[in-house]
């Protein structure tokens, strides 16, 4: 059964245009935009000191230490849009370039049974909404990210966690109904 962005018996939808802290993110990447004169982060050069990358860009929705003393750092358009994209922060402060990470591609890296809830906010940034489900059906909590493939396809990447919250249980995707224009309300 697909997950549903509307509360039931079940589960507990948590509005993200209601969390300050989403609203911030939300804000953030219209900054970014307007801020950057409409140059994608992408266009960002690798060894570019990463207080530029921020004075252009404004600071990233998630900054992650990495295991090999580098930090991992996620600017992202969520819930609004389909895009985060990441970068590796150097020891010497530079970057070295972003790519798109809101994709099936960098999706296939998660390992259900393995994945934490941080590894996951790592990689992806913070979710778009966030579904707490009760444990005693033996779920955990959803957190939903809005992503766009070539050709328009416009999805929802759901990671499922154990009932603790902490280590993914499932991944799956699914179309978007509020994205797609071939279902009834889509907005494109």
């Amino acid at each position: 059964m697909p997950h549903q962005n509307f509360a039931s018996a079940n589960a507990t939808y948590t509005n993200p245009l209601r969390s300050s802290r989403v609203l911030r993110y939300t804000l953030a990447a219209g900054v970014l935009a307007l801020a950057s004169g409409c140059a994608p982060i992408t266009s960002v050069q690798p060894g570019t000191p990463m207080d530029a990358v921020v004075s252009k860009y404004g600071k990233p929705a998630v900054v992650c230490a990495q295991p090999d003393g580098s930090k991992r750092a996620v600017w992202t358009a969520q819930p609004a849009g389909e895009e985060a994209w990441a970068t590796k922060i150097l020891a010497d402060r530079t970057v070295t370039g972003f790519e798109q990470v809101l994709n099936m591609r960098h999706l296939e890296k998660v390992q259900p049974g393995i994945w934490t809830a941080d590894q996951v906010r790592c990689e992806f940034g913070p979710p778009a909404m966030v579904e707490a489900f009760g444990g005693s059906r033996g779920r955990g909590p959803s957190w939903g990210y809005h992503f766009m493939e070539a050709g328009g396809f416009y999805g929802l990447i759901w990671v499922d966690f154990d009932t603790d919250g902490r280590t993914v249980r499932k991944v799956s995707t699914q179309i978007d109904p509020d994205r797609d224009p071939t279902m009834m309300g889509g907005r494109r």
